[in-house]
C-alpha cells in the first residue's frame, strides 16, 4: 500500500547537524495538512533546526492497538510498523538523525504516540501525547526508557487516567521519589490554569512530565482551535505546546 507524509526541513541557516527528528501525527478525521496548520511546528522547526514530519493516516485515521474502531484499524493497517519504516527510509534520504526521533500526536494520534512510546522506544528519545492518555498499559511494555510528555485538558480527559497513565510512566522509567508539581503563571487570561507534574532522575537520564490544562478542551495548546469551542472546548495560550516539544527534546536529544 502507498503511503504519504509531508516533510518540513528548516532552512540551512538554522539546521542542526546532524538534524533532528520529530513526528506529529495528526487526529482523526484529519489530515497531515490540517496537523501542520493546526500546531505551527514547521516555525518553530525553522526557529530550531531541526525537521518535522507529517505522516498521512489512512482514512484519515490511525490503527492502534486495543484502541478506537476507526477506519484505519477496520482496514487492518499496521501503523507502528509504517512509523518504523519511516523512520528508517528518510533518514538517510534526508540526512536526518532519525535514531532518536520524538513523536508527537493529538488525540487518535496522541493515542498512536502512546503506541509508538511501547512498540519503538528503540527508536525515539522520547513521545508528547496531546488530549491522548494510554489506552490498554498492560500490552505496553517499551524496550527501553524513554522521555514522556504528557499533555491534556481536564474538560476533555477524566484527571485520574491522566494520573494512572502518567504512574504507568514512572514506573515504566523507575523514577524515584514523588513528582515535583509546580504551575504555570496565568500569562493568556483566558479561564484556563496550568499544573505540571515533573518526574527526573529517571532510568538513562528519562523523565516523565504532565502538563495538566484546567478548563482546557481537546486542543493544541498555543495552536489554533481544533474546532468550535462549543464541540472541542478551550484551546489554552498560557503555553505553546510545539516550543515545549522543543524544550523538551533539546533536553533528550
Amino acid at each position: 500500500m502507498k503511503r504519504t507524509y509531508l516533510l518540513h526541513l528548516p532552512p540551512a541557516s538554522t539546521r542542526l547537524q546532524p538534524t533532528p527528528v520529530v513526528l506529529a501525527f495528526h487526529g482523526w478525521p484529519m489530515t497531515a495538512e490540517r496537523m501542520a496548520d493546526i500546531t505551527h511546528l514547521s516555525d518553530v522547526a525553522d526557529a530550531h533546526g531541526f525537521a518535522v514530519v507529517f505522516p498521512q493516516g489512512y482514512g484519515d485515521s490511525w490503527s492502534v492497538p486495543g484502541g478506537l474502531a476507526t477506519p484505519a484499524r477496520d482496514a487492518g493497517i499496521d501503523d507502528v510498523a509504517f512509523a518504523r519504516s519511516l523512520l528508517d527510509s528518510i533518514g538517510p534520504q534526508y540526512q536526518l538523525d532519525t535514531s532518536r526521533a520524538v513523536a508527537t500526536g493529538i488525540s487518535n494520534g496522541g493515542h498512536l504516540t502512546e503506541a509508538l512510546g511501547c512498540a519503538l522506544a528503540d527508536h525515539l528519545v522520547g513521545i508528547v501525547p496531546v488530549a491522548a492518555p494510554l489506552r490498554g498499559p498492560a500490552n505496553c511494555a517499551p524496550s527501553r526508557p524513554l522521555s514522556v510528555l504528557e499533555i491534556v485538558g481536564s474538560d476533555d480527559q477524566d484527571a485520574s487516567t491522566f494520573r494512572d497513565t502518567l504512574a504507568f510512566w514512572v514506573h515504566a522509567d523507575k523514577c524515584p521519589g514523588r513528582p515535583v508539581s509546580s504551575s504555570l503563571p496565568d500569562v493568556a487570561k483566558d479561564d484556563t490554569t496550568v499544573t505540571i507534574a515533573g518526574f527526573t532522575g529517571c532510568l538513562d537520564g528519562t523523565e516523565v512530565t504532565g502538563y495538566l490544562v484546567n478548563g482546557g478542551g481537546h486542543a493544541w495548546p498555543g495552536g489554533r482551535p481544533v474546532g468550535s469551542t462549543d464541540e472541542f472546548g478551550v484551546t489554552t495560550h498560557q503555553f505553546d505546546a510545539s516550543e515545549l516539544i522543543w524544550t523538551f527534546f533539546s533536553r533528550h536529544r
